[in-house]
This record gives structure tokens, C-alpha cells and sequence, in this order.
């Protein structure tokens, strides 16, 4: 008997799923078109380098005939890093996509391993305006998409890069202070700064409370460190959010939140609605990624939507249009 089942983590998308999905990129991609974002199309399958310079156990990864080690994408960012290092595309330049992406979950979790993204990239530009750009085309991204709930959420990834860097950890210390922030462990991180101790212990153990209204959690993360790097780092969060102004959707900042990709270098972002468990939206600045590849440092800023889950977001509204689902 042939197979017929799908592989751990993949679905079948059908009917009034699969139309939807594809209108949500569609006008994603069309809107960002319009807004004077070059269209880009990368390979599903790269070497595995592209993506990480170790095995990782989170990728698909497969040998070709020649017994190169390959992979499917796990996201398209690093491979515009890898064709702005290798072909002669002239920076300052904008791209936007659209394609599938494929992270490998545990199986027990239930978790979809293959995504369709889309989003975009702005290298080369004052980091400054890029980053607006980026905020402002993420948010017109959701409401062409009709997502009616959501709030951003602004981090920077040089906060904790900063503290892991001046504590110079081993890796397994390192992983442990790593979850004990990502879990926001209040216990293990007074434990941490007890066996660890630095300029940094007061800011440490507050991290599970450094998250919600901006000026709140700006003005105590303030009180709790005398570092200039952090510091700049609060403040190009709140001038960020000044630029933006009361009129932009509801925000709120964490400074506890890691770097979802190693190559971030300053502020990030994600977006949350209501009916959906995980962030939709992810993006930041990321200047170092394109050394990986042997080109100079560029400035960079971009975004990633994931539109299986813009998708669960608006379901509900598409359930009352009637169909299947």
C-alpha cells in the first residue's frame, strides 16, 4: 500500500484555507510592490552554511548527489544576506517575498513545521528612517491583511548582548541564565546573580518585571543600570516610539526578550493579537549578517509575517462569511 499520511508537522491546506492564505499574500506582496519593495525570489534549498555555521537540530537537512549537506530554508532573511554578498546588487536597496519556510518542531508539541511568509528587507538606509519604514509597512502589512487586534511589542537585542557579553559565560551558563530570562524565572535569576555578580544584578533580577507600558518600563529599567550601551539602547527604543507617537497602534516593550535570530543587532519587534498564541510578526535591525558572507557591514533592517497564523487571526470573521474552513 502506497503512503498516505503527511510527515510529522505538515498539512494539507484546502479549500477556503488554501484561497485565503493565498490572498493574504498576495496582497501583502502586492501592497509592498506598490510601496517600492523589489520583488525577490530565493531558492527553497541552500547549503546549510547560509543559515548557520553549525548543524542545527531545528533545520530539514538532506545531502544532494555530490554529498553536499543542504537545507530547506528555515527563513529567507539570511538568504538576502547571502545574494547581497554575491551578486552585484547595488545597496541602498529594498526587497520584499513571499514563500514557505520550514522549522522542525518536536513532534509531541503538534506544531506546523512549514510556514508561508512573507516580508521584507531595507538595506543600506540610515538606520533611523529604515526602521520606521519597517514598523509603518509592517502595520499597513496587517490591516491590508484585515487584522483587526493587535500590538506590537519593542525590544533591542543589544541589552542582553551587552550583559552576556561584559559576564563572558560559558556556553552552559550562558544557556541556563538564557532560559532562566526566557522563562522570566524570578528564583533563578536572584540565584544567577548570587553565584555571578556583576554591575548588572539589580537589572537581572528585574528583567521578569521589565515588560508593559513603555515609559514605565523605561524610566525603572533606567533606575536599575549605569551602562552606556544599555542606556542607548533605552534610548533608541523611546525615540522610536516618540516618532511614532499616540496615534500608532497600542505598544508595549520587553526588555527580557532574546534575540529570536542570532544575526539581530538592535531593536526588534513582534506583533500579538488576541487568537493567536505566538507572535505573527517578527522583525529588527541585523548590520553583522552580511560579514558571515564576506561582505562589508550594511545596515539592515527587516520583517517577517507568517501568514498561517495572520490566517488563524481573522478565522473567526471568515467563519460568519460561511464555507469551509
Amino acid at each position: 500500500m502506497k503512503k498516505t499520511s503527511l510527515p510529522v508537522g505538515m498539512h494539507d491546506k484546502l479549500f477556503k484555507r488554501a484561497r485565503v492564505m493565498y490572498e493574504i499574500e498576495r496582497d501583502i506582496s502586492d501592497l509592498l510592490i506598490n510601496e517600492g519593495f523589489n520583488r525577490i525570489e530565493t531558492p527553497t534549498l541552500e547549503h546549510f552554511e547560509v543559515f548557520s555555521d553549525t548543524i542545527s537540530a531545528n533545520n530539514y537537512n538532506l545531502f544532494d548527489k555530490q554529498g553536499e549537506l543542504l537545507a530547506l530554508r528555515p527563513d529567507i532573511t539570511s538568504q538576502i544576506g547571502r545574494v547581497i554578498a554575491s551578486t552585484r546588487v547595488n545597496t541602498p536597496v529594498k526587497f520584499s517575498y513571499s514563500g514557505k519556510v520550514f522549522n522542525y518542531n518536536e513532534e509531541m508539541r503538534g506544531l506546523a513545521n512549514e510556514h508561508t511568509q512573507a516580508g521584507i528587507e531595507i538595506v543600506g538606509f540610515s538606520a533611523k528612517e529604515a526602521l520606521k519604514e519597517a514598523v509603518l509597512s509592517a502595520k499597513e502589512a496587517l490591516d491590508v491583511a484585515k487584522v483587526k487586534n493587535y500590538q506590537f511589542e519593542f525590544s533591542h537585542a543589544a541589552i542582553l548582548q551587552t550583559i552576556f557579553a561584559e559576564l563572558a559565560l560559558d556556553k552552559e551558563v550562558a544557556e541556563e541564565l538564557s532560559t532562566a530570562i526566557r522563562d522570566k524565572n524570578i528564583t533563578e535569576l536572584n540565584e544567577f546573580t548570587k553565584s555571578h555578580p556583576s554591575e548588572f544584578d539589580d537589572f537581572i533580577k528585574n528583567l521578569p518585571y521589565l515588560f508593559g507600558e513603555v515609559a514605565l518600563v523605561i524610566s525603572k529599567a533606567r533606575d536599575l543600570v549605569q551602562n552606556a550601551q544599555v542606556l542607548a539602547a533605552l534610548d533608541d527604543i523611546e525615540n522610536l516610539l516618540t516618532w511614532l507617537g499616540e496615534d500608532f497602534a497600542p505598544a508595549t516593550v520587553d526588555l527580557g526578550q532574546l534575540s529570536r535570530m542570532p544575526y539581530y543587532t538592535g531593536m526588534m519587534f513582534k506583533v500579538f493579537g488576541e487568537k493567536v498564541p505566538d507572535a505573527f510578526v517578527s522583525g529588527g535591525r541585523y548590520d553583522k549578517l552580511f560579514e558571515r558572507f564576506g561582505a562589508k557591514e550594511l545596515t539592515a533592517v527587516g520583517w517577517a509575517i507568517d501568514v498561517d497564523s495572520i490566517y488563524q487571526a481573522i478565522h473567526d470573521d471568515l467563519s460568519s462569511q460561511g464555507g469551509a474552513k
